[in-house]
């Protein structure tokens, strides 16, 4: 909330307590109101389609005003700022002189230049490729079917095998330069006569011809040229340069991961149903291609085995190649399964496995590259809602018999004992097809589903078992949300909104300034006695409470019969008990760790039930440690 000056002052500043202090009070809740003006919502219209954190940051995804594109907006301290997805050119017909790579000159035969930054293709690069490369700063127009060419190095004699990721340096020239592709178009490196061309970054100038290529001060292989690097056609434009949009609507799913290998290097990745999946590093974008026969929209992706794997509607499920998540070529290890059913969830299994859900089906993918994978039907009837897949402790999910868990399954099959929804079973079946989203909470072990009507449930585990399942009601509709970390490493939970709003979940102490209802109601007991009459006189609550508020208490007697007259609602008052430092260190006993509150109530009967509701905008959540009823036998019930 940052800090707000009310007065001067001379001398040391004074802490002051807002539990103690009302004046103090009254200035956070302005200065919460405040803050909250200054939340926007995300530009364009209609619902938030998707809302993801990557490398400390929130992007959120909405269709522009007039629903013909959307956008992509990271939220930042002057508000959303919409995503510049970059231009691009398609390509064909690639030649064998080598490939593109991301940081060299591309440059059209009428002259248009552009620096690359991101490349997709499908096929195998010397026989013709098809694809898409993004490009900065560029100047001029690239026309289709001109050629293409960037800069590479030519060689031969290559006695050593030079390696992707190689520096290499000229034994005469002393220039540098990185080897991000290797393309033999002759001879072989066992045969000492390897020829071929380097596809390179960061050159430094012009290579002596004849010199030997040194990698760590070893010789190679030699440049084959005079003036090398030389601009070489590498494909053709097909069509000219444009801008990269998004098409409109979609269900987002996104996943971040490190095919580099390098600490800190994690890379965005999403797919929406209706578009490609899409690549993004924090600055630039990239769209997928895969050359898939039919729609190339891909409904769900995940990394596993250092391969990016996509899940589409049509029952495809696609890899790249290793490493090389944008390039999808047979001969680099990208290949196409089919699962024969339209793909609704995917998820990475603690063994080794990929776990890929049909709407009736559960598949488990092994391996570790094209050469074994192995995807076996692991249980038929037995598949998952779309969006309901989230990992805790284990994979869980909602099927058509109910909220499932992949353990449960593997231990029961196909039963009811594979269930772990059984008690709230009528309500599961009666949402099944009104599902929103789903959403997993780390720091509660909980398992969320979001309904259709600002309603929704809350299944929390503890040492892997369901210990219980809370519905829920939201002041908002829902449409997507997501748990990831902020900048610390602390999870935060987001959800995106139809009226176009981002709002953190589990945050703050109301709904975005409206009051939040809530109440508990504890089970009917009869103190073990249940035909004996009681007189009910006092309910103490054992409570823990970060601000002190005001808790209604309404006792029900006998079930609620209505021939027992029905006690009044009672106010108890519930005063701050919040540990700090100070307690910690206090070297005296006594210090209390739960606050008491007592309500003094009457009422007959032989079993009572308690029913506790609280309503308030800016008071902390109060938790009920248990409850401790005094009463005196009446006699026999006859």
């Amino acid at each position: 909330m940052g800090l707000y000056a009310t007065c001067l002052a001379h001398g040391p500043p004074v802490l002051r307590d807002a539990t103690a202090d009302s004046t103090l009070v009254t200035e956070l809740q302005e200065r919460i109101e405040e803050k909250r003006e200054t939340i926007t919502v995300v530009p364009g219209e209609g619902n938030v389609l998707g809302v993801w954190g990557y490398l400390g940051n929130l992007y959120a995804f909405r269709n522009k005003t007039g629903n013909v594109t959307a956008g992509m907006y990271k939220a930042t301290t002057a508000g959303w700022t919409e995503i510049d997805l970059g231009t691009a050119l398609n390509f064909d017909a690639t030649t064998g002189n080598g490939e593109m790579v991301i940081g060299s000159l591309l440059t059209g035969a009428g002259g248009a230049q552009g620096t690359i930054t991101g490349l997709t293709y499908y096929g195998n690069w010397d026989v013709g490729a098809e694809g898409t490369v993004v490009l900065s700063d560029v100047t001029g127009t690239f026309v289709t079917d001109e050629t293409l060419s960037t800069p590479t190095i030519s060689f031969d004699a290559g006695t050593v095998e030079i390696l992707q990721g190689d520096t290499i340096t000229g034994s005469t020239s002393g220039e540098t330069a990185v080897v991000k592709i290797i393309t033999l178009a002759s001879g072989g490196w066992a045969t000492d006569d390897a020829a071929g061309f380097l596809s390179i970054t960061g050159n430094t100038g012009t290579w002596t011809d004849g010199e030997s290529i040194l990698v760590y001060g070893a010789a190679r292989a030699d440049v084959n040229g005079v003036a090398e690097p030389s601009s070489k056609t590498l494909a053709y434009a097909y069509g000219t340069q444009y801008a990269q949009t998004l098409q409109p609507g979609g269900t987002y799913d996104f996943v971040n991961f490190n095919f580099e290998g390098e600490e800190g290097i994690q890379t965005m990745y999403g797919a929406n149903g209706i578009d490609n999946a899409f690549e993004f590093d924090g600055t630039n974008f990239t769209k997928i291609r895969t050359g898939i026969s039919s729609d190339d929209t891909p409904s769900y992706v995940e990394a596993y085995k250092n391969h990016l794997f996509l899940g589409y509607t049509n029952g495809s499920l696609i890899s790249s190649a290793l490493q090389l998540p944008t390039i999808m070529s047979t001969t680099m290890g990208s290949t196409e399964l089919i699962v024969g059913e339209g793909v609704t969830g995917l998820n990475v299994e603690s063994k080794d496995s990929l776990a890929v859900f049909a709407r009736n089906t559960t598949y488990i993918l092994y391996g570790k590259s094209r050469d074994d994978w192995n995807l076996t039907t692991f249980y038929t009837g037995s598949g998952a809602v779309d969006g309901t897949v989230q990992k805790i402790h284990t994979t869980i999910f909602l099927d058509d018999r109910g909220l499932t868990s992949l353990g449960s399954t593997l231990n029961y099959g196909d039963f009811k004992q594979s269930i772990i929804s059984e008690k709230v079973d009528p309500l599961i079946q009666k949402y099944k097809a009104r599902i929103k989203t789903a959403l997993r909470v780390r720091e509660k072990n909980q398992y969320r589903l979001y309904f259709d009507d600002k309603t929704g449930i809350a299944m929390t585990f503890i040492n892997g078992k369901n210990e219980g399942i809370l519905p829920f009601t939201m002041l908002d509709q829902i449409i997507c949300a997501c748990s990831t970390e902020d900048s610390n490493g602390d999870e935060v939970l987001y959800g995106g909104f139809d009226d176009g709003y981002v709002r953190r979940l589990d945050s703050g102490t109301s709904y975005d300034g409206g009051s939040v209802a809530a109440f508990v109601r504890l089970a009917y007991f009869h103190y073990g006695t249940p035909q004996l009459k009681k007189r009910f006189r006092e309910i103490l609550l054992e409570l823990a409470a970060d601000t002190s508020t005001t808790l209604n208490i309404y006792p029900d007697f006998n079930y609620g019969d209505a021939t027992v007259p029905t006690a009044t609602v009672y106010d108890i008052t519930v005063t701050d008990d919040e540990w700090n430092v100070d307690d910690v260190s206090n070297p005296n006993l006594g210090i209390a760790v739960v606050d008491k509150a007592r309500a003094r109530i009457q009422g007959v009967g032989e079993n009572m039930g308690i029913l506790i509701k609280n309503t308030s905008i800016y008071d902390k959540p109060v938790t009920l440690q248990g409850a401790v009823v005094q009463y005196s036998d009446r006699g026999l019930k006859r």
